[in-house]
């Protein structure tokens, strides 16, 4: 979609500016007026912080699409498994309480996927309700009874990985390599930077590949940097989903406002009332291989929304390896030499996780 951001005017614009104002969100004097103007860029900036999705006061396809889940509610309307699948907060709040009451093992991602319907099934047939797979009437006044029961909860964390096939425990496991356009990419001060930063990121993901395919695992891309739009962040979303992998490793550079910023940030899923555990284990994992073999001063590892760790299907963890807006730091990254060190970090943490989960 078309980057909408401050100095955008028209109907697009008056559609976002209705859904910040029903969502609650100040968007000033003028309120309603089809100018994205300071204001509704502030605005914008609260929800994106709410959602635990990057900040950046753009919207892009990522912003458009959580502000359209954030609009429907619990009830608004029946929920059921159809192609394109519903997908909202009303279907994240299903997905939350299925999970609490242990029907639901997957990730809170808002889409009524197959996944979903098998658990909502499982809880009607458990409660003797009609076993339609539709969340509606006596369904969902089944769960609305039980929400006290469910709010006062622990949520179950979904598994760090798909089963192998069968039993069999001597199949390969496959690793899918991500990198690309993100929601980041959308700030002013990125655009300078983006081919730049695809290119170092292919690289490390190249490196990778080569690395992870001598340890024995089946390597797989979601991007192909001769083919532009595979590098948009949703058709590799989608392409991921096709590959069906048991991780995803996603690869990206930071844009930050401050030139002397270089925080490395490592990313796992993190819902309502669940986590990745195995993202956030592989997050810990790979933060310590960079501590030990590349002297990593300063990182964070938080749970977060992104589309890449929401909406693919597997665990799945974001790598932010650095600013590449960091003028000293940027000459360093170009070097082939760090980035086989960076890709070196990566692959030996995937080995280390893979020998402490499948145990």
């Amino acid at each position: 979609m078309t980057l909408i951001k401050k100095g955008s005017s028209g109907e697009k614009v008056v559609d976002i500016q209705r859904r910040l104002k029903l969502l609650g969100y100040d968007l000033g004097q003028n309120e309603i007026d089809g100018i994205f103007g300071p204001e509704t860029e502030k605005a914008i900036k609260q929800f994106q912080k709410d959602r635990a999705i990057s900040v950046t006061g753009v919207v892009d396809a990522e912003c458009w699409q959580e502000l359209v889940d954030a609009g429907y509610s619990i009830g608004d309307r029946l929920l059921y498994l159809k192609e394109p699948p519903f997908r909202g907060d009303d279907v994240r709040v299903l997905q939350s309480w299925l999970k609490t009451l242990g029907f639901f093992r997957s990730k809170e991602n808002g889409i009524f996927n197959r996944s979903t319907y098998k658990a909502l099934i499982e809880f009607q047939k458990n409660m003797k309700l009609n076993t339609d797979g539709i969340l509606g009437g006596d369904t969902l006044n089944c769960l609305k009874n039980l929400e006290r029961i469910i709010n006062e909860k622990k949520s179950s964390n979904f598994p760090f990985i798909n089963e192998p096939n069968g039993n069999n425990k001597n199949k390969k496991l496959k690793i899918i390599l991500d990198y690309g356009e993100f929601s980041a990419d959308a700030k002013e001060e990125s655009s300078n930077y983006l081919n730049d930063k695809l290119e170092i990121c292919s690289s490390i993901v190249e490196f990778c590949k080569t690395q992870l395919e001598e340890a024995g695992f089946i390597v797989a891309l979601s991007a192909d940097k001769t083919k532009k739009n595979t590098l948009k962040l949703f058709n590799r979303i989608k392409k991921a989903n096709k590959i069906k992998g048991d991780i995803l490793i996603s690869v990206n550079l930071g844009i930050s406002e401050n030139e002397n910023d270089n925080d490395f940030n490592f990313y796992y899923f993190k819902g309502i009332k669940s986590h990745s555990r195995g993202g956030e284990k592989l997050s810990y994992i790979i933060n310590k291989n960079f501590v030990e073999n590349l002297g990593l001063k300063k990182s964070n590892i938080i749970g977060s929304n992104h589309a890449i760790l929401k909406d693919t299907n597997m665990t799945a963890i974001y790598l932010e390896l650095g600013s590449i807006t960091n003028e000293d730091y940027r000459i360093i990254l170009n070097l082939k030499s760090y980035q086989e060190k960076i890709s070196y970090c990566i692959t030996n943490a995937v080995i280390q996780f893979f020998k402490e989960v499948l145990v």
